[in-house]
């Protein structure tokens, strides 16, 4: 599932510091036994179903866990609430187990009534903010529970090469806790597909699992993971403590060490990169290359390690494909050819990003390198937007053209998280390049969870975003299919193809693999000739840690670390299955080109 995430996008407040108690002895590493992970922006909210940022499910993931889970290192399947499911003949069945040694930090039992709560929560077509999942699972017929002990079944309309994926897209919420009424018990999977539903039930448990009763109410924070929820403090820290009762200790992958983490929120990226030295946090990512190359200095700080690593992550430029100005897809072909991206690469970001040109980035196997959009071409842009209508008509020095029946300059508003030094310097060299074909653009900076929500509700110009997915195989339709241009979907530029359409549909349910990527390529050029976003670069995840832990890894997994292997330095030799400790084991450092 792709996340929006806030890569280079951090506000220039000041920040309180002093989690690790002042950094622990003057001249050494802290010894206490807690990880302190950087985020650069406060988590959108705790629900692991109704948010879509990637903060809130690095939090998540420590108290709510799935169905299956991800070797991070190999990438394979594994079981985690449930063993790997069993499949039918048909390949449109498929059933787990849930373990039954699985509980609630509460000490109630992790149920089939559990599983089947969540899903009926995910394809709830009134929960506003759970759109983006709910894309996912619109051919999921039912879940019940087996005749069998701890067995529930899942039935799909349609085959789906990705299922087991997508099923373990969803973290498990006690459904004591968060459906104390039983509502669910009374929606029936026929109501649950139907967007225009009526039922009271749907409408009711829709209502109160949005409210704000539940949001951050510490009583509702029960997971089944290694870590309770303790404090959430807005705009400065999360803590979770571990949990000493957790189920899965001592099994491969899902035991935990440190016995707190702490996700400390620092929204000025220099102000986090001097609490890493100052050993203040273990952990910082989302460093810009200057900061990387030269102020995050490992030879004059012997206690610090850095490294970087390329994800499935992209940043573009989106054009609001609703608003007047951007609906010409002529126009948005015109503006690409206009953004000089290997000045901004070059100048901006020290050669350190790798230009993108379609909707799969260069690490996911479908990605096709034969797409590419327009050239950087002036003169060529000048004349494309002279084509559609737009001259100068008044010697102003800014085009214009009557859209019904009124004269329109092309002037715009940038929308960027408040305080994001280099998205703002981006910007910055986009409208200066825009003015060459008399295009004034100008800069707006709000903070993050406003940014979310208007982003969300498509009441932006234009904005500067990335997107951050999977390490397998990337099923992109939760950013591009029409559907998920409404309700809060993550297709926040509205672009709308029905042959883009049918095409992600077809790739959903082929089952033979070079087959989906003979269509995503079709598609990646499809969305690419449409130029409903300008796509920019992809940005390796720079990365500076305190070496104070054994059991420290990067993976090529999101995130690409993960503290709760960490083993805090002469507590023990416990180490994680295979590990190698201080290594990134056989995960290839990706170095800047």
């Amino acid at each position: 599932m792709k996340k929006l995430a806030l890569l280079l996008c951090v506000s220039a407040l000041s920040a309180t510091l002093g989690c690790n108690g002042g950094g622990g002895p003057a001249n050494g590493l802290s010894t206490k036994n807690e990880a302190i992970w950087y985020i650069s922006a406060d988590i959108e909210r705790l629900n692991p179903l109704l948010s879509s940022d990637e903060s809130s499910s690095y939090v998540q993931g420590e108290i709510w866990e799935t169905l299956s889970g991800t070797n991070p290192r190999t990438m394979e399947d594994i079981p985690l609430l449930a063993t790997l499911p069993e499949e039918s003949p048909d390949h449109l069945t498929f059933t787990y187990t849930v373990n039954p040694k699985a509980h609630w930090s509460d000490g109630k039992p992790v149920t089939v009534e559990d599983v089947i709560f969540n899903y009926k929560t995910v394809l709830n077509p009134k929960l506003i903010n759970s759109q983006a999942q709910r894309g996912y699972f619109v051919t999921l017929d039912s879940v019940w529970a087996s005749n069998e002990p701890n067995k529930v079944c899942f039935h799909w309309s349609k085959f789906r090469y990705d299922i087991l994926h997508i099923t373990s897209y969803v973290k498990i919420l006690p459904k004591h806790i968060f459906d104390p009424k039983n509502l669910s018990d009374k929606m029936s999977w026929a109501e649950l597909h139907n967007s225009a539903s009526s039922d009271q039930a749907i409408q009711e448990f829709a209502k109160w699992f949005e409210s704000d009763k539940i949001a951050r109410d510490p009583n509702y924070m029960i997971g089944s993971g290694p870590y309770k929820f303790d404090t959430w403090i807005t705009n400065d820290r999360v803590i979770l403590r571990r949990d000493t009762s957790y189920w899965g200790q001592n099994v491969a992958w899902q035991d935990a060490y440190p016995d707190r983490i702490i996700f400390k929120t620092i929204k000025d990226l220099n102000a986090a990169l001097t609490a890493l030295k100052a050993k203040d946090i273990d952990i910082i990512d989302g460093l810009s290359a200057p900061q990387y190359l030269t102020q995050l200095d490992t030879n004059a700080n012997k206690y610090l390690k850095k490294d970087t690593i390329y994800l499935n992550l992209y940043s573009y430029v989106g054009w609001n494909n609703l608003h007047p100005l951007f609906k010409d897809k002529n126009v948005r072909k015109a503006l690409t050819m206009l953004i000089n991206r290997d000045e901004i690469i070059h100048t901006l970001l020290h050669d350190m990003t790798k230009k993108v040109e379609g909707p799969v980035a260069p690490s996911q196997p479908n990605f096709d390198p034969t797409v590419k959009q327009p050239a950087y071409d002036v003169d060529a842009a000048k004349k494309l937007l002279a084509e559609s209508g737009w001259k100068d008509s008044d010697g102003d020095g800014t085009i214009d053209k009557v859209i019904d029946g009124k004269k329109t300059p092309f002037k715009f508003t940038f929308l960027i998280p408040s305080g994001s030094e280099v998205p703002k310097q981006v910007c910055l060299i986009i409208a200066n390049q825009l003015k060459k074909a008399g295009i004034m653009a100008e800069i707006s900076q709000i903070e993050w969870s406003v940014y979310l929500e208007q982003t969300k509700s498509h009441k932006f110009d234009a904005m500067l975003g990335s997107w951050i997915g999977n390490t397998t195989e990337d099923e992109i339709s939760q950013l591009w299919q029409s559907s998920q241009s409404y309700n809060k979907g993550s297709n926040h530029y509205s672009y709308r193809s029905p042959e883009a359409d049918a095409l992600m549909e077809a790739i959903k349910v082929e089952p033979d693999k070079q087959k989906r990527f003979d269509m995503s390529h079709k598609l990646q050029h499809i969305i690419v000739d449409d130029q409903p976003v300008t796509f920019m670069y992809s940005s390796p995840m720079r990365i500076g840690w305190q070496d104070r832990f054994d059991n420290f890894e990067l993976f090529h997994s999101r995130p690409p670390f993960d503290p709760k292997y960490w083993l805090i330095r002469g507590a023990g030799t416990k180490l994680m299955p295979n590990a190698v400790p201080m290594s990134l084991g056989p995960v290839k450092s990706a170095q800047p080109h």
